[in-house]
């Protein structure tokens, strides 16, 4: 228990220290690398996907445990447990986090490759030179999508 609460305190100090240096320069939006972007962007898709990811893993492990002990309604998934539940060991507890850990990855690979395949069917535009307007291009919308 004592090395858990170490590491979290660590990891709050890092935290803090981290952002105790906040950047005096903005960055400008050409300056950004752009695989560096979609680091970003894949880090928010799995932090955001996680929460239901874990609600979605625990559901899954709690129904594996409930067939694996016949039914027994100690061990029925959550909306169907009247109370008095058996808890999970601290093996079903690490299962359910990798899961929910796999899944979120997952659904962020996923956003990943989509978004570069939307990239490269987007035609390439010329980049504005400082000082321009920037490029707008207007399409007529088809027949067909009304």
């Amino acid at each position: 228990m004592k090395t858990i609460q170490k590491r979290v305190s660590s990891i709050i100090l890092l935290f803090l220290a981290v952002s105790a240096f906040p950047q005096t320069k903005a960055q400008t939006e050409a300056s950004v690398p752009l695989w560096l972007k979609e680091l970003r962007r894949a880090e928010i898709v799995a932090f955001g996907a996680f929460p239901f990811a874990m609600f979605i893993s625990s559901f899954g492990v709690d129904t594996y445990r409930f067939f694996t002990h016949d039914g027994n309604m100690l061990y029925a998934p959550w909306p169907f447990n009247l109370g008095g539940v058996a808890e999970k060991t601290q093996d079903e507890l690490k299962t359910t986090v990798t899961i929910a850990i796999g899944i979120s990855l997952a659904v962020s690979l996923a956003d990943f490759i989509v978004v570069r395949y939307k990239r490269r069917k987007q035609p390439e535009l010329p980049p504005n030179q400082p000082g321009e307007t920037p490029i707008i291009i207007r399409q007529p919308l088809s027949d067909t999508s009304r």
